[in-house]
């Protein structure tokens, strides 16, 4: 699937949701530049269940978080951050499902962007699978994370431009605590962009599994 041809994000309402700080950037930041770069007039809005902040290199990852927000459009009205604590989510799968449930109500979304079931990471596989268990009647999509996503075969594909790319790069460069580790490379992530791309015989990409996709 291709953006350009479905056109399933035009004029809706879209969640994206990230276990941490960076997840949604690193998955779906080009995408998101791109819907707020005037496409499809879609309201954005933003949640992170774990902040993380028992780790001391994160005491300003909330202010980064806001910065890397704006560099790619998305309002601060529109973010929620929730402070579950970072690597044992499934202690906390029923409390999470309370605020989850409550945050949809809220908002009421057309499409929700998510972890996947089958990342290898123990944080970003509980919330794909409590997403996709709790909200049966909404669309749901799984974005890739590069140092996690190891047995993610996307289904749907964003076009890109060098501007969305480069915005994306910006807005993870806002994550000052995290610039150390390897994925954070403009190199690495320019590489990812490209390669998806390819598959679909662009200069850039964000890959995406569709985990439901319900119309009407």
């Amino acid at each position: 699937m291709h953006l350009e041809d479905i056109m399933i994000l035009e004029g809706k309402r879209i969640l994206f949701i990230g276990p941490h700080p960076d997840d949604v950037e690193l998955g779906c930041g080009a995408t998101i530049a791109k819907l707020t770069d005037g496409y499809g007039s879609s309201e954005i809005y933003y949640v992170v269940i774990s902040p993380a902040l028992e780790d001391p290199r994160n005491k300003n990852i909330i202010n980064e978080l806001y910065s890397a927000a704006s560099v790619l459009g998305i309002k601060k009205e529109n973010i929620v951050i929730m402070n579950y604590p970072r690597r044992i989510l499934h202690e906390f799968r029923q409390d999470i499902r309370y605020s989850l449930i409550e945050l949809i109500k809220d908002l009421s979304p057309d499409i929700i962007f998510t972890t996947t079931p089958d990342d290898l990471h123990q944080d970003h596989s509980v919330i794909g699978e409590e997403v996709l268990r709790l909200f049966r009647r909404y669309s749901v999509i799984g974005y890739e994370v590069i140092r996690s996503s190891l047995y993610f075969i996307p289904n749907m594909y964003v076009k890109l431009s060098k501007q969305h790319i480069d915005k994306k790069v910006k807005a993870l460069m806002e994550y000052k605590s995290q610039l150390n580790r390897y994925y954070f490379k403009p190199s690495v992530i320019e590489a990812l962009a490209r390669m998806r791309g390819s598959q679909v015989e662009a200069e850039y990409a964000e890959a995406f599994k569709v985990l439901r996709l319900v119309e009407g």
